[in-house]
């Protein structure tokens, strides 16, 4: 079979089959609800279901609600040792979604849609995969990638998510095995490393977007996570 990339839409009635292939659905508006093997769920924005080759599946979605399908030949290995099949994608990943929903509803081109399907998979394989999250929580993280730069405090992420402060620190680190200021850190540091790799920001101005600024603070900071100082990276 040809790997392929597709939008796609389904019926609200339920549906049953299997296929020979590996299947990615990516919801891009509205949910889908599907059972296979022993897991079920509903399936939003900002998270995937991995469906391996055979798997017998049932689902269902409301009419207005689309999907980005990739059926795949290989699944990378991190996509087929999750012990659930439903996981939580990066901002990156949905960005790239949502590109491939416009460029394929707009137009044929087999070079293209044979070079999204290559960087589909190699951001599946790049994925930290997190399993199926609280709603709550998702709303938090979604919240939180908005703008990195923010103060995000206990209190304030609490509320978003409707929580106490204690039930929020207990739940967000349940399902991100991170505390909030190790989770704000891994973000704001990686997100510094890709602007100063891939842009010509200027350092104090990165620093400014994760929200540093203090611009040495940064600098030691940087250091500490990545053993590099920013402007050494400028130079590689």
């Amino acid at each position: 079979m040809r790997e392929s990339l597709s939008i796609r839409a389904y019926k609200p009635v339920i549906q049953t089959h299997s296929h020979n292939f590996h299947q990615v659905v990516v919801p891009l508006r509205g949910s889908i609800q599907i059972s296979l093997n022993e897991f079920d769920g509903s399936i939003a924005v900002g998270h995937c279901v991995i469906i391996q080759q055979n798997v017998g599946h049932s689902f269902k979605a409301e009419k207005q609600a689309r999907f980005l399908v990739a059926d795949l030949c290989e699944l990378p290995n991190s996509a087929k040792s999750l012990d659930c099949p439903f996981a939580t994608v990066s901002t990156a990943f949905k960005s790239f979604c949502l590109f491939a929903d416009i460029q394929l509803s707009s137009q044929t081109n087999v070079v293209l849609e044979d070079g999204m399907i290559t960087v589909f998979k190699e951001l599946l394989s790049i994925q930290d995969f997190l399993p199926e999250i609280d709603r709550r929580i998702s709303r938090v993280l979604e919240y939180i990638e908005e703008d990195i730069s923010e103060d995000h405090t206990l209190v304030k992420l609490a509320s978003v998510a409707s929580l106490s402060v204690s039930q929020f620190k207990v739940l967000f680190a349940k399902h991100t095995q991170k505390t909030l200021g190790e989770y704000l850190l891994m973000l704001r540091m990686e997100k510094a490393r890709a602007l100063l790799i891939n842009t010509d920001t200027p350092i104090n101005i990165v620093a400014e977007s994760i929200g540093y600024m203090d611009q040495s603070a940064f600098t030691r900071r940087f250091q500490s996570y990545h053993g590099l100082t920013p402007r050494d990276y400028k130079k590689r």
